[in-house]
């Protein structure tokens, strides 16, 4: 019996699909330098949606209106705070890195009394001390390759974030925008995942604005309310780099680690430089608003969407800070955490029930969450 012939393949539908994939990696190609900026805007959009259509209804369907006072809001409390710690932390990085080029003048004063003190290591470091005091230039000399490269590293890293600080204000102007044909965006996104996923895709543009919103309110958030107090209480205590540290406390605070490694050893230098007093005041904000605050706000902002594990936030925050720079530290949680709800919803759907009414009864027809 003759084997049974391929069925033929038209060389106009072989020429189309080269074409379009042509055409898809070319535009990805132009979009390439916005693509960070326009997932961030994709998702302020989103997570500003509710409080888009409450405040169109109270403006009387004026949309434009509705979209600047947001814009004008996340201005206010996102992008400037967040640009006042990254520009002073590209201004202070190069300040660092010329500094260490005037190292060898510099005179290693005697070490405290309490490091002989130190358990197990005190004696070590003891004379460890006193051979760097007795040779500081040798020992400079010695470690100027890493000197170098961390001063280079510096330099990148300082002209990272100012580039970054423009994203993030391309982003929420473009949210803005994306707010205003919130409806038709959100109706083309519904008809392309249904395309896609078939029938059993219609629930998961929900669960998606769902997962967004989550984390977006809920680590976001919350990590911007802890820095703010974290940088109020090391402004008060006198600490300097209040907004370098301020920025340091932004990333452990997003990673889901808890901000006392930064206040922390703040208090302890302010112990150390005699003021006992404002140590004391640093220690008792700390454990009692910077950390506290966490435990309250979180499960406040986080109505919407399912807990995401900390893994998958820590390494979004890692992954994301290193492919996007301080974008990422946005970008990367929000995405690993919209893969892994996809993930899992399609491992087990019943876990994502039909929307139901006050009263129990499952809705005919509602709209899907924006």
């Amino acid at each position: 019996m003759p084997p049974k012939p391929f069925p033929s393949i038209s060389v106009m539908a072989v020429l189309r699909v080269a074409v379009m994939g042509l055409l898809i990696l070319s535009c990805l190609k132009v979009i390439q330098p916005f693509l960070g900026a326009l997932t961030w805007a994709a998702i302020i959009a989103i997570s500003a949606w509710p409080l888009f259509t409450r405040l169109r209804l109270r403006l009387n369907g004026r949309a434009k209106l509705a979209a600047i006072i947001i814009v004008g809001g996340l201005s206010l409390t996102l992008a400037i705070p967040i640009g006042l710690m990254a520009l002073t932390l590209a201004d202070t990085i190069p300040q660092l890195a010329s500094m260490s080029r005037d190292l060898t003048s510099i005179h290693l004063p005697d070490a405290p009394a309490w490091v002989h003190t130190l358990p197990l290591v005190g004696e070590s470091l003891h004379k460890f001390w006193v051979s760097v005091q007795v040779d500081l230039p040798g020992f400079i000399d010695k470690i100027r390759p890493a000197i170098n490269k961390g001063a280079l590293w510096a330099l990148e890293s300082g002209a990272s974030a100012s580039l970054s600080m423009l994203e993030i204000v391309l982003a929420i102007v473009v949210a803005g925008l994306l707010l205003i044909n919130g409806d038709k965006l959100w109706d083309g996104a519904e008809l392309a995942i249904s395309k896609l996923g078939g029938a059993t895709a219609d629930e998961l543009p929900e669960v998606i604005a769902r997962t967004i919103r989550s984390v977006t309110t809920g680590v976001v958030g919350t990590a911007l309310a802890q820095t703010v107090l974290c940088v109020i209480g090391l402004l008060i205590a006198g600490v300097p780099g209040a907004l370098v540290l301020g920025f340091l406390c932004f990333i452990v605070a997003v990673a889901q680690l808890p901000t006392l490694l930064i206040w922390l050893p703040a208090a302890a230098w302010v112990f150390y430089s005699g003021e006992t007093g404002m140590g004391i005041f640093l220690l008792l904000w700390g454990f009692l608003l910077v950390n506290t605050i966490d435990n309250v706000l979180k499960p406040l902002l986080i109505s919407q969407g399912a807990q995401m594990p900390l893994s998958i936030i820590f390494m979004g925050v890692i992954g994301g800070l290193l492919a996007w720079g301080l974008l990422g530290l946005f970008i990367g949680p929000t995405l690993l955490a919209v893969g892994f709800t996809l993930f899992r919803h399609w491992l087990r759907p019943e876990d994502y029930p039909e929307p139901v009414e006050d009263n129990g009864q499952p809705c005919e027809e509602q709209e899907a969450p924006r």
